[in-house]
């Protein structure tokens, strides 16, 4: 009789443990596809939209690619003279025909490519774009370091 309890619970075992790999490998995929997202993006009254070089503002892009649909694209940004405290800025996709934006999800990461109390104004995404409208869209930063609200332009656009 023991015997057979045992092989219960062993198959009762396995079948807990496939359902338990199943929901989490579909959690990391939910979580996953949406760190690829960008979702639509409203300027607040008290943003400061900055052109290339205002603001003390310093951005650029270090590499970009665009194809079938999937995007990258990594840079860096910070304001001159500023030391960074926090740190919060996402790339923005402003469509040049209309007037709709796109915030991109943005990690942060170290660059190499500015001076050493800059290193932590690295920035990087990759996204998905297969939705959103067809042409060409100015790239820009949101800068909201140290409580800043800027929409600095890279001067470099993309075509989507």
């Amino acid at each position: 009789m023991k015997l057979l309890e045992l092989e219960n619970d062993k198959k009762n075992y396995i079948k807990i443990l496939c359902v338990c790999i199943i929901l989490v490998c579909t959690m990391l995929a939910v979580y996953y596809v949406s760190l690829l997202s960008y979702r639509t993006f409203k300027l607040e009254d008290e943003t400061i939209i900055a052109d290339i070089g205002e603001q003390d503002m310093n951005v650029h892009i270090d590499s970009m690619s665009y194809q079938n649909g999937k995007g990258e694209i990594v840079g860096w940004a910070y304001k001159e003279g500023e030391k960074i405290k926090t740190i919060n800025c996402s790339f923005v996709l402003k469509s040049v025909e209309k007037d709709d934006m796109y915030i991109l999800r943005t990690r942060h990461e170290e660059n190499f490519n500015v001076p050493e109390q800059y290193r932590i104004s690295g920035i990087h995404t990759r996204f998905f774009a297969k939705k959103m409208p067809k042409g060409r869209y100015d790239v820009y930063v949101i800068y909201k370091n140290n409580n800043n609200k800027i929409l600095a332009k890279t001067g470099i656009f993309i075509d989507i």
